[in-house]
Parts: structure tokens; C-alpha cells; sequence
């Protein structure tokens, strides 16, 4: 077999970039709901890596694996609407998140306003989920300006960064 058959018959038909799913569980005021997944632009599947630990042994320095790290920082960009509806969401949940540390809000403690979150890679024959990416306890720590200029038509568009404790897939 050719170097192009094997890589052909490893991959199959493959991951495509373009058939995911972003599913935010609501929080604080009711549910974000279907638009979520609807208005979800694009987003990353999680980093993962270890963090190293020097050791000295027989004079020479060694590098082995310490504890394994997450960014903690997940990304996702939107499209939002004229009334900027979903921004508006993402905006009531960082208010309430603030007013929670002056003790003026509907959050009484951290679990209050974290939620968890799914990334779900579709199939491209039938929509079916292949592999999900949940992440626990995010809550959204920077929510981007949408940039309005005459000389780029387009929809609006705004990342929210979310930060989380952990994640694990989900075959």
C-alpha cells in the first residue's frame, strides 16, 4: 500500500472543522438556550499539558513529568442580533456574578454561577456526536467588544472567555 492509502484508510473521512455543536447549560435567570449552539462561530477543543519537574540524579539534571495543567481559559466566537440578545445574556450572567460579591444578587456562593459546557464533534454523514468535550464550573470571564465599521459588512460577531476548573471527554 501507498504512503496515501494508509493515511487515507487511518483517517477515514475525518474531523471537520465545521460540524461541532457548543452547548452552555444556563445559569442564573434561566437557561441560554438553543441559541447558543445556533450563533457559535467557532471555538477550540481544549489544551492539555504537563508541567515539568527537574530532578538531579547521578550529577546529570533529568526533566520528568510533573502534574498535568489545563489553560483554564476556553474561547468561543458568536454571532450575535440586531438587538444583541445573546451578548445581552453573557452580560446579565457577569453582572450577576458580580453583584454576588456584594452580596446582591441571586448567587449565594461559586456554584451559584458556574455551569458546565460541551464542545460535540459531528458526525458528517448523519449529525451523530462522535466525541464530546465537557468542561466544569466555567463561568465567563471577558466578554469582547463587536466591531460595527462601514468598511466590513458582515454580522456582528463577539468572543466570550470563559474560565474553567476542568474538562474530560466524553467518548
Amino acid at each position: 500500500m501507498s504512503v496515501l492509502s494508509d493515511l487515507k484508510q487511518a483517517l477515514g473521512i475525518g474531523a471537520r472543522t465545521n460540524r461541532y455543536r457548543v452547548i452552555i447549560d444556563g445559569v442564573l435567570g434561566g437557561p441560554l438556550g438553543n441559541v447558543v449552539n445556533t450563533l457559535a462561530k467557532e471555538t477550540t477543543i481544549p489544551e492539555v499539558s504537563f508541567n515539568d519537574i527537574e530532578v538531579w540524579g547521578q550529577g546529570k539534571l533529568v526533566t520528568v513529568a510533573g502534574d498535568i495543567s489545563y489553560s483554564g481559559t476556553w474561547s468561543v466566537t458568536f454571532y450575535d442580533d440586531e438587538k444583541h440578545t445573546l451578548r445581552g445574556k453573557f452580560l446579565k450572567w457577569m453582572i450577576a456574578i458580580d453583584n454576588a460579591f456584594k452580596n446582591d444578587s441571586e448567587a449565594s456562593s461559586h456554584s451559584d454561577y458556574m455551569t458546565t459546557a460541551k464542545i460535540q464533534q459531528l458526525s458528517t454523514i448523519d449529525n451523530s456526536v462522535k466525541v464530546t468535550y465537557e468542561f466544569q464550573d466555567i463561568w465567563p470571564k471577558h466578554i469582547s467588544g463587536g466591531t460595527m465599521s462601514d468598511d466590513t459588512p458582515g454580522l456582528l460577531e463577539f468572543t466570550v472567555e470563559f474560565n474553567y476548573s476542568t474538562w474530560k471527554r466524553i467518548d
